[in-house]
């Protein structure tokens, strides 16, 4: 039996009559006047008793959806969401990129992989390796292949605060902590702040290895609607103040896999909320450096002055993925479990290439290479762009400008499962929306990479790609 409602309707409000709805549920939800697990009135009955018509009722509920305060059930109706629910994001999450779970990464040139987010291995740096890997042999011999502190390497350390600082972060050497890799960073905060049932935010879509680290913890899942500045001012005050959560993971800057930036104003209201609400915020900074305008865009991070964020920078995406280095700027609150986190993981992060990563730094070498990747990616993210909207016919996307992915909304009528899989038939691999998020949006939109095909590759893919699409296209209209 659904919940009567009583809501008055103002033909004379600024405010048009499906705001005017949603306000007044949502202000009943929130207020706990409409109990979780409630079912909502149907679209016609509701209707009916406001005296407006269907279409002002479903665009009420859609945007309570949006807010993730209902969740439909097919053929049952709309209902209030419970917090005893194993609520938004389940279990059937995939963990492997679809290349590595098509061809384990084995393949060779006759297949496209635009669904790899890894640097085309004709740009890594290997004279330059070459020359620092002799030269910390040279100077470090045996001691090179020793254990480190489980923070990391001091000297690396003190490099990583004067790096920090020049994208105006504010840290101490003693905040830094050197793991291996961004999927051990989360982790490893994972394991330091998650406890079985807490509630951990996450943006949608979002990076599905971090959904496997939380989820290994016991942690409940909330996802938080991104627009292309940030998620919601609104929306996410609504949910912290529902849910309460502990931590909420997020990558502000050309986020993956949409590409989306915040804004300044949007960096600076999450941090607002951390701060009135005590959570933190894990800020995954995997490919901040790869800008493609003049503008300066800055870390969230960088505006924290609370020390509510925890800031986490890889160098995979801008050095060699394989090397499997990153670190974690954490707050003093947490650094003991931290470090108790991180010696449980693995002890020690490689020595060898803490030091290699330290001359890398300390003699301008990533400096100098950074630049020259960011001007490789940007031409091949030009191309990618230009072919998207030469081959994809109906197809749309939103230009970040930056990054390593395209977020590409398909044509109406193509499913991003379908068109997966008839692209692994001519060998071109895409990443199916539905590896992000398991509903609408991850069924009409896909994932492409630019950064690890060169030009030629990128045109051949993405034309097949629309190829396909079309034909799909038109068989579902037939």
């Amino acid at each position: 039996m659904s919940y009567k409602l009583e809501l008055n309707i103002d033909e004379n409000h600024d405010d048009a009559k499906y705001f005017q709805i949603y306000r007044q549920i949502r202000d009943l939800i929130m207020n706990g006047a409409i109990p979780s697990g409630s079912k909502l009135p149907s679209i016609r009955m509701l209707a009916k008793d406001t005296d407006v018509n269907t279409l002002t009722v479903v665009n009420a509920y859609k945007m309570l959806e949006k807010d993730n305060l209902v969740y439909k059930k097919e053929g049952s109706g709309t209902f209030v969401l419970s917090k005893d629910e194993e609520i938004l994001i389940g279990n059937d999450v995939l963990y492997f990129e679809p290349g590595e779970l098509e061809f384990g990464y084995s393949y060779g040139d006759d297949i496209i992989d635009l669904s790899s987010s890894a640097p085309d291995p004709k740009l890594f740096p290997i004279r330059d390796f070459k020359n620092v890997m002799d030269k910390v042999l040279e100077e470090d011999g045996a001691s090179a292949f020793m254990y480190q502190t489980s923070t990391g390497y001091l000297p690396l350390r003190k490099s990583l605060q004067l790096y920090s600082e020049s994208y105006g972060i504010k840290c101490k050497e003693d905040d830094i902590y050197v793991v291996s890799g961004a999927q051990q960073g989360i982790d490893i905060i994972a394991k330091a702040m998650v406890r079985s049932g807490d509630y951990v935010f996450v943006e949608t879509p979002t990076y599905s290895g971090a959904i496997a680290a939380f989820k290994s913890r016991g942690a409940r899942l909330v996802q938080v609607s991104l627009y292309p500045d940030g998620p919601g001012i609104k929306e996410l005050e609504m949910l912290v103040k529902q849910f309460r959560p502990v931590l909420f993971y997020a990558m502000p800057n050309f986020h993956n896999p949409t590409g989306y930036t915040y804004s300044e104003r949007k960096k600076r209201y999450l941090l607002l909320l951390a701060r009135k609400y005590n959570f933190k915020i894990l800020e995954d900074d995997y490919a901040g450096d790869l800008n493609f305008t003049k503008t300066n865009i800055f870390s969230l991070k960088s505006y924290d002055n609370d020390n509510n964020a925890i800031y986490l920078k890889s160098f995979s995406k801008i050095f060699m993925p394989g090397l499997r280095l990153a670190y974690l700027i954490v707050p003093e609150e947490i650094r003991d479990r931290t470090a108790d986190a991180k010696i449980a993981s693995d002890i020690s992060t490689s020595g060898l290439m803490q030091r290699v990563l330290r001359k890398y730094i300390d003699e301008g070498i990533l400096e100098r290479h950074t630049e020259y990747l960011k001007e490789e990616l940007a031409v091949r993210y030009l191309e990618m762009v230009r072919a998207i909207r030469k081959f994809i016919r109906g197809g749309s996307l939103i230009e970040p400008k930056g990054g390593l992915n395209l977020w590409v909304k398909l044509p109406e009528d193509v499913s991003s499962v379908e068109l997966y899989h008839k692209c692994i038939e001519k060998k071109v691999v895409i990443s199916p929306g539905t590896f992000y998020n398991k509903g609408e949006m991850g069924l009409s939109h896909m994932r492409i990479s630019f950064s690890g095909v060169d030009i030629e590759k990128i045109w051949q893919g993405v034309s097949i790609i629309g190829t396909e699409a079309e034909d799909i296209k038109n068989k579902n209209r037939k």
